[in-house]
């Protein structure tokens, strides 16, 4: 958390330096020129994102990507650079994801996406459509039929006014889940070593994602991990009312989709081969010795009252 603090300062003052630069290019545009308007699933990891991520993915409208981990330093990195020809800010922009060790798992070409960004014209020129380019570089790949892209990438929770401001008309699914469960499942997977780390990362996801679902209205939505595996042909109808896309019953066959994902292969990921079930709700209690049971509770205790939780 400190380190995406210490980012967040670095970019503040970095754009205080530009200021005084023109900048050659914006960062999105009024009319969108976007080949669709794109949305993110958001929240703490291991609040059922994956799954949700599996879900949709059965919908032949719907592409969605192995988790991009950069767009925030992509962004950081376009404001540094915006001043630049074209060529270059296109460059810096896409060397975030090339440098990223886990983007093999798009299985797309850079040079590719690179090409075709050179050669758009005048009025795409900006820092939105370089992501539409490289997300749909992906769809037209691995889900050709495809007529919108999505993120689930949980980091990009700490970043959302970064990329509400790159797509101000993108939808936001805010997925939360007990944070007792969510920290047990972190400690589990060696994400967080401490009780205390793992539950600061979930209030912080949960308090940036509300604050930020506030300013954008009907923009953002929230489901309940446990209310999607108790109820999921209810809560998947509502989503995809939300994202405007006919909902297939075949969706919540859901296994059928994650050999296609590209990145479920990590042991944390294993309950995506079972069908959809409740078992994974208070598995914190089973988990957790009696002593953190107590000191979880009482650290999140506000906020899961306040999320309707109960001791």
């Amino acid at each position: 958390m400190a380190s995406s603090l210490y980012v967040h300062k670095i970019y503040n003052r970095l754009k205080l330096l530009q200021n005084p630069f023109s900048s050659n290019y914006s960062t999105t545009n009024k009319g969108a020129n976007l080949s669709c308007v794109p949305f993110f699933i958001i929240g703490s990891g291991r609040s059922g994102n994956t799954l949700l991520r599996s879900i949709l993915s059965g919908n032949p409208d719907i592409s969605i990507p192995p988790e991009s981990y950069r767009i925030p330093f992509a962004i950081k990195r376009f404001h540094i650079f915006s001043n630049r020809n074209w060529e270059k800010v296109v460059s810096e922009v896409l060397s975030e994801f090339e440098n990223c060790k886990e983007f093999y798992t798009w299985d797309i070409e850079l040079t590719d996406v690179s090409k075709r960004l050179e050669t758009i014209s005048e009025s795409k020129r900006t820092l939105s459509n370089i992501f539409d380019e490289l997300f749909c570089a992906y769809s037209e790949k691995h889900y050709p039929a495809s007529k919108i892209w999505g993120d689930k990438t949980p980091l990009n929770t700490l970043y959302l006014d970064w990329i509400g401001s790159v797509f101000p008309n993108s939808k936001f699914i805010h997925l939360i889940r007990d944070g007792r469960d969510v920290v047990s499942s972190y400690l589990k997977m060696g994400r967080y070593n401490t009780l205390l780390e793992a539950a600061n990362r979930w209030i912080k996801s949960i308090e940036l994602a509300k604050s930020f679902g506030s300013k954008v209205n009907e923009n953002y939505m929230e489901i309940r991990y446990e209310d999607l595996v108790a109820k999921p042909e209810e809560i998947i109808k509502k989503v995809c009312d939300f994202l405007e896309i006919v909902y297939e019953s075949e969706m919540l066959d859901h296994t059928k989709q994650v050999e296609k994902l590209g990145d479920t292969d990590k042991e944390h990921h294993s309950n995506l081969s079972k069908p959809i079930s409740s078992d994974s709700i208070g598995k914190w209690k089973q988990n957790l010795s009696e002593t953190d049971q107590r000191s979880i509770t009482k650290l999140l205790r506000i906020h899961l009252q306040r999320l309707g939780y109960a001791d």
